[in-house]
């Protein structure tokens, strides 16, 4: 297999895997959130900038190391 159109499997299976991961990021730590530590009272304004730079790093995250997996397992060399 060409190194260029695994790289691209690569960086497009992780990118899918970090939206993925990211969707249920936000949904289970603002459920959390929201259950168990604010409720109904209004919430502190840190709240929204801390959660999204943990957004983009458990994404980004999750982007590379899933990216690194798929790319190892294409090129593996024979041998």
């Amino acid at each position: 297999m060409s190194r260029w159109l695994a790289l691209l499997i690569a960086v497009i299976g992780g990118g899918i895997a970090a939206f993925a991961a990211a969707i249920g990021f936000v949904a289970v730590s603002y459920g959390v959130l929201w259950i168990y530590v604010f409720g109904d009272d209004p919430w502190p304004k840190w709240v929204d900038p801390v959660l999204g730079v943990l957004l983009f790093a458990v994404a980004l995250g999750v982007w590379v190391a899933v990216g690194l997996l798929i790319w190892r397992q294409l090129v593996r060399r024979p041998g």
